[in-house]
């Protein structure tokens, strides 16, 4: 079995953070899942403000669908995560992992869509393409073997390797079995 931290370290070290890395691992190392995708997070959302801070400051047009994914992304992958699992009851790496590059979004329940698009006040589509966007880091791969598809693990499969506590687990059952009401 590998060291926790020499697990962590390697990760760290990778040349591109990305959700087809994150998955890699996750799947090597199951048992350390849950530090997996706290540092992947962490590290996304420190990327993330390094590349907002380097951007000019522009005023550009958006659509109200635009917006509306972007809110998505930032309650999921952004600044926004950490107030958002709060609520929720589920720790924020669980989110991290929530996009295409990762879980497969056809396995997802649709009572979890439906319920994060009313706790998002977005609709069920804004859910879904900000989930396709994923964490908005560019992938760039340097590889002495062509590229493959990864092909993104089962929802089930995710939460089976989120090791979430008993608590968590209602929390995920109560947002799964949501009627879309309060």
């Amino acid at each position: 079995m590998a060291n926790r931290d020499d697990v962590l370290s390697d990760f760290t070290v990778e040349e591109e953070l990305s959700p087809s890395v994150l998955k890699a691992y996750l799947q090597r190392y199951p048992e350390y899942a849950q530090d997996l995708l706290a540092l992947f997070n962490e590290l996304s959302m420190t990327d993330l403000e390094a590349t907002e801070a380097s951007l000019p400051l522009e005023t550009k047009a958006m659509n109200a669908e635009t917006l509306r994914v972007q809110h998505v992304r930032q309650s999921l992958f952004g600044s926004g995560v950490k107030d958002f699992a709060r609520e929720l009851g589920l720790p924020r790496a669980f989110f991290t992992g929530l996009n295409a590059g990762v879980v497969h979004l056809a396995s997802m329940p649709t009572g979890l869509l439906k319920t994060l698009a009313r706790k998002l006040d977005v609709h069920i589509q804004d859910v879904i393409n900000g989930m396709q966007q994923g964490d908005g880091q560019p992938v760039s791969m340097k590889s002495d073997v062509k590229p493959g598809g990864e092909t993104p693990i089962e929802f089930a499969d995710y939460v089976a390797q989120a090791n979430l506590s008993e608590e968590e687990q209602r929390a995920l059952q109560a947002l799964l079995a949501g009627d879309g009401s309060d």
